[in-house]
C-alpha cells in the first residue's frame, strides 16, 4: 500500500492540549455546522463506494454534482462496526491525499472495504449488518499528555518511528483505552516513548437500522 499518510487504524485511529482551545480549522467549522443533507451525503457516497468495491471489485466515479462541502480538502477516515458494536475495519489519512473530500471518502472506503488486513476479508452477505462511519478529520496538535482529552468530543494519535496509531472520537468513553489503543496501533512497545497529539474530528454515522 504505496500512500504513505494512510493511517491504519482508527476503530475503524493529533491530541489534545489541557486547555482546550485549538487553532480554527476553517473546514472543520464547516462541517460541524453542515446540515443533515450534507452528512447523508458523506455518508451516501461512502457507502456506494464500499459496497460496490465488496460487490463488484470496482471503484465508483466521483458524482460531477455534490454538496460544497465534499469539494473542500481534509483527511478522512471510513470505517464500519458490527451489529453488537464491535469493529468491523477502518482505513483513512490524517491529512488530505485526494484532490477534495469527496474523492478522500471513496478511496478510503474502498480500502477500508478490501485493505484492511485487521479483519477477515468482507463479504456481500455481511453489507447489510455493517454500520458506516465517516470522520472528517483537523490537523494533529502536539501534547505532552492525554489527561486532559475527553473521549467522546477528542481523537489520539500515538507516534511510534514512522507509524500513527489512531483512536477518533467517540471510540471509547474512557481515555486510558484511548492512550493504549493508539499505542497497539502504533506498534508501541509497553515501554516505549510515543509522541502524542490531539485530533480534532467530525463524526458522521449511519443510523442504527443501517443503510442512511
Amino acid at each position: 500500500m504505496k500512500r504513505t499518510t494512510l493511517v491504519v487504524f482508527s476503530i475503524c485511529s493529533l491530541l489534545a492540549l489541557c486547555c482546550r482551545p485549538a487553532a480554527a480549522d476553517p473546514v472543520l467549522d464547516r462541517w460541524r455546522t453542515a446540515s443533515p443533507s450534507v452528512q447523508r451525503a458523506a455518508l451516501h457516497l461512502a457507502r456506494t463506494a464500499f459496497d460496490t468495491y465488496v460487490r463488484d471489485r470496482r471503484i465508483i466515479d466521483c458524482p460531477a454534482t455534490l454538496p460544497p462541502e465534499l469539494r473542500l480538502r481534509a483527511g478522512v477516515f471510513v470505517s464500519t462496526m458490527a451489529a453488537d458494536g464491535a469493529p468491523r475495519c477502518c482505513m483513512g489519512t490524517l491529512s488530505p491525499m485526494e484532490p477534495d473530500i469527496a474523492h478522500e471518502v471513496i478511496a478510503n472506503a474502498v480500502a477500508a472495504a478490501g485493505r484492511d488486513r485487521r479483519f477477515k476479508p468482507i463479504r456481500p452477505a455481511d453489507l447489510s449488518r455493517l454500520r458506516l462511519i465517516v470522520s472528517v478529520v483537523g490537523r494533529p496538535e502536539p501534547i505532552s499528555s492525554a489527561d486532559g482529552l475527553d473521549p467522546v468530543r477528542d481523537g489520539l494519535i500515538a507516534r511510534y518511528g514512522d507509524r500513527d496509531g489512531v483512536v477518533l472520537s467517540g471510540e471509547t468513553p474512557h481515555r486510558d483505552l484511548m492512550l493504549r489503543w493508539a499505542r497497539i496501533r502504533a506498534g508501541a512497545p509497553a515501554s516505549a516513548s510515543v509522541s502524542l497529539f490531539r485530533l480534532d474530528d467530525v463524526r458522521m454515522m449511519e443510523p442504527v437500522t443501517g443503510k442512511s
